[in-house]
């Protein structure tokens, strides 16, 4: 009986150890994307022509009590 506990024990550690591994790998393969990427300039960014301003009477603007 002590030595299934043991094994199931040294399973049960790899396996999490296995999972954790992975997602650190993970975070890590994200961070490195961020860091290389650049950022975009704001003349290059495709925005709708037709925005309209918003004005403090709009519907969309009014506070709720």
């Amino acid at each position: 009986m002590g030595l299934r506990l043991w094994l199931f024990a040294a399973a049960l550690g790899g396996l999490a150890h296995l999972i954790l591994y992975m997602a650190d790998s993970e975070i890590n393969a994200g961070v490195d994307r961020l860091s290389q990427s650049r950022p975009v300039r704001p003349d290059k960014l495709n925005a709708d022509s037709n925005l309209k301003l918003m004005s403090a009477r709009s519907p969309y603007m009014r506070n709720e009590r």
